[in-house]
């Protein structure tokens, strides 16, 4: 029996090899004539850069830059003859940060924006930039800035863009020099930039904004598009995936003319997954926590609709998931199994989620009848 283990990290918890290889080791316990093919995947998410450096043999280069209080740190780009793809995370990520210092009003990515700035003076002019795992709510201004853009006051005063003070920005003056770069940007959500269902409201709570801040926040970013449409672009808040990030996908497709693409769509063709599951009698795929978010442009919710179209099994194994049995099955996931079903509360289900992976994966019927 050929099974294809494809899964996405659990998050704070286990990267994404880790997790395959832990669900690999509990099927090979009870299972002699499998064979398991591992792909570890993301969906344009903290992570994505690790599984392109793997599957495109990329060089890594590493600088001086700055977390998103402005702590010096080291973090790398990674590049092929052509290309350098940066990983939003590696400088400007959540993980930087304590949950204390956690507060959307005042981080920035400006530690991003010199990985960029060095790719682009090394001689790089496309550029891959993964997203996901943010901490800032400012349509990455704050990218912008470290790359020559200047935002000014009514007065003209120069502003170092965060999410508190997007709304004082009245004037956005680009570089002197044109950057001549492709930007490609892999998103991992849906969401347009302001609004209810925008990246303030849905995201800026988690990255530590009180009910305020979001309000704050939100005004922010709908200031900032309104000054954007009539300076650059048209609409951007109609930009399906423009509040990935804090709005960063949003803010550089207006300055730089990024183009947005599905992370895990951008992956799925770099590392051949649907041959994977063509070649496959079940795939195993898995995340930290199965949601609705997550058949928006995540991992599990793209895996999904791939094996349903191919009529392959398709098993989940999660952290957790507030979703019954009856709806995963008519989303083309024939049995979910979550690692919380065993552990005694969060933390320990963190802190040894490979132990309950391996036992989960030990206890798999790999030989049912599944109805697609």
């Amino acid at each position: 029996m050929n099974i294809l283990i494809a899964c996405d990290k659990f998050k704070a918890s286990l990267k994404a090899l880790e997790v395959c290889e832990s669900i690999a080791k509990g099927i090979s316990e009870n299972n002699a004539n499998t064979h398991c093919v591992i792909q570890a995947l993301a969906d344009g998410g903290d992570g994505t850069a690790a599984i392109l450096k793997d599957a495109l043999e990329l060089h890594s280069v590493s600088i001086d830059t700055v977390d998103p209080i402005n702590r010096s740190i080291k973090a790398a780009y990674h590049h092929n003859k052509d290309t350098a793809y940066i990983e939003l995370a590696e400088a400007s990520g959540i993980s930087h940060l304590t949950q204390q210092e956690l507060n959307p009003m005042v981080t920035h990515c400006i530690g991003t924006g010199i990985l960029i700035r060095k790719a682009i003076d090394d001689g790089f002019q496309k550029i891959v930039l993964c997203l996901g795992g943010s901490c800032t709510n400012e349509a990455g201004l704050s990218i912008a800035y470290a790359l020559g853009f200047r935002f000014l006051t009514l007065d003209g005063q120069l502003i170092i863009p965060t999410g508190g003070n997007l709304s004082q920005i009245a004037h956005i003056c680009p570089p002197e020099a044109n950057l001549n770069i492709k930007m490609i940007i892999l998103t991992d959500v849906v969401n347009p930039l302001y609004g209810l269902h925008g990246a303030a409201h849905i995201f800026a709570a988690q990255k530590g904004a009180s009910d305020s801040n979001v309000i704050l926040l939100d005004k922010g970013l709908t200031h900032i598009a309104h000054l954007l449409e009539s300076d650059h672009v048209s609409s951007i808040n109609n930009l399906q995936g423009g509040g990935a990030a804090g709005g960063i996908a949003a803010g550089l497709h207006a300055l730089l003319g990024a183009t947005l693409t599905s992370g895990f769509g951008y992956l799925k063709d770099v590392l051949r997954i649907e041959d994977k599951i063509r070649q496959a009698d079940l795939v195993i795929t898995g995340e930290g926590y199965l949601d609705d978010q997550s058949f928006q442009g995540k991992v599990i919710g793209n895996m999904a609709a791939i094996c349903h179209n191919m009529q392959v099994p398709l098993i989940a194994i999660v952290g957790q998931t507030d979703i019954d049995n009856d709806t995963l099955r008519g989303r083309g996931i024939v049995q979910v199994h979550q690692v919380m079903d065993f552990a005694k509360d969060k933390k320990e289900a963190m802190n040894n989620a490979a132990f309950y992976l391996e036992k989960i994966a030990a206890n798999l019927d790999l030989h049912g009848k599944y109805a697609i």
